[in-house]
């Protein structure tokens, strides 16, 4: 669990990085597809309505409450869904990486530890036994 949290102190950054860009792309993308969807019969009834979408497909769950019925749209939300999964995929390797270092100078630290522990001379042996 300390190792799980010393990660997540390392990585805060790229992280936090993330999430900010998550929530633009949304906003952004949610934005776009409520324009392209302006009509009376469409499912987008606001902009926040087309954000949840964005959410939903950029975190790639897609419940299909909403979903794009023009073949623009369509075509937009399938760009969307592709840039999402790289925007995902990226920051994983910067995250894995740090995860990767820190898991090393863990080990290390124990392995350290133990030698450190074996050289410690035995000084309650009075030759009784």
């Amino acid at each position: 669990m300390m190792l799980m949290m010393e990660v997540v102190s390392n990585c805060l950054s790229e992280l936090v990085m993330l999430f900010l860009t998550w929530v633009m792309g949304t906003l952004i993308f949610g934005t776009i597809m409520f324009y392209i969807e302006e009509n009376d019969d469409s499912k987008f009834k606001s902009i926040l309505h087309a954000c949840w979408w964005a959410a939903v497909t950029m975190t790639t769950v897609g419940y299909g409450d909403l979903y794009p019925e023009t073949p623009l749209g369509q075509s937009i939300g399938s760009v969307i869904l592709f840039l999402s999964m790289i925007y995902i995929a990226l920051p994983m390797t910067l995250i894995v990486s740090k995860f990767s270092s820190t898991l090393q100078a863990h080990q290390e630290q124990i392995s350290e530890k133990r030698r450190k522990f074996k050289k410690i001379p035995n000084n309650n042996s009075r030759g009784f036994f």
